[in-house]
């Protein structure tokens, strides 16, 4: 009878033991700071389709073209209502550039090494360390501002759930607000343009197809 009831009390002992190991491996938590490297633009898809709602030109189409070289320079494209344009981007240890773009790019050629993409005229895209509060400046000029608002441990959308989602906003001058959210080895997933209460436009993704292992 003894042996009956320490068997017992061991087995209810495990069950205890495999609820708490569960608990603790399905519990997320948001990370203080992330890197901004893993958060690159079209970079770990061949594909992404994006749908959108409230504006016509929301909803867009972005293809990988050339892979990072060993200076981390990369190429994709983005079709937006018929108009492609590619984006020139480089990966370096302090964030993502963009050092180039070429609108009504329609045969994907690779612009990488062209003048305009070998310049010296960049854009910052995102810094390599991001956490809440983090600022920077995107443009060719550095004339918009950015802030890192949130980093949401998780992010459902779309039956889908995202960890670690970088959310980023900036305020225009006339008051309406632009917010990204980011996936860490996807890129953009969900972006907002918010004109005031009543009205704004979102764009989310809709598709991706064929990892590119980067």
């Amino acid at each position: 009878m003894t042996k009956i009831i320490k068997k017992y009390f061991q087995l209810v002992w495990l069950i205890l033991l495999t609820i708490t190991m569960n608990g603790q491996l399905t519990s997320v938590t948001a990370q203080d700071a992330v890197s901004g490297l893993d958060y690159a633009p079209g970079l770990y898809y061949q594909f992404y389709d994006y749908s959108g709602e409230g504006n016509e030109f929301v909803p867009y189409k972005s293809y990988f073209d050339y892979a990072p070289d060993e200076a981390g320079i990369y190429q994709i494209s983005v079709d937006n209502t018929g108009t492609t344009v590619s984006y020139v981007y480089q990966i370096r240890e302090d964030g993502i550039y963009e050092l180039a773009y070429f609108p009504e790019s329609y045969e994907q050629n690779d612009f990488r090494y062209s003048e305009d993409a070998t310049d010296g005229i960049e854009a910052l895209f995102l810094p390599a360390s991001l956490e809440v509060g983090t600022t920077f400046s995107r443009g060719y000029k550095a004339d918009q501002d950015y802030v890192v608002t949130d980093i949401l441990a998780e992010f459902e959308l779309e039956d889908i759930t995202y960890y670690n989602v970088v959310v980023i906003e900036s305020t225009f001058e006339t008051g309406e607000v632009q917010r990204y959210y980011y996936a860490p080895k996807i890129g953009e997933i969900y972006s907002e343009y918010v004109i005031d209460e009543s009205m704004s436009f979102t764009t989310t993704i809709n598709i991706l197809r064929g990892p590119t292992y980067q």
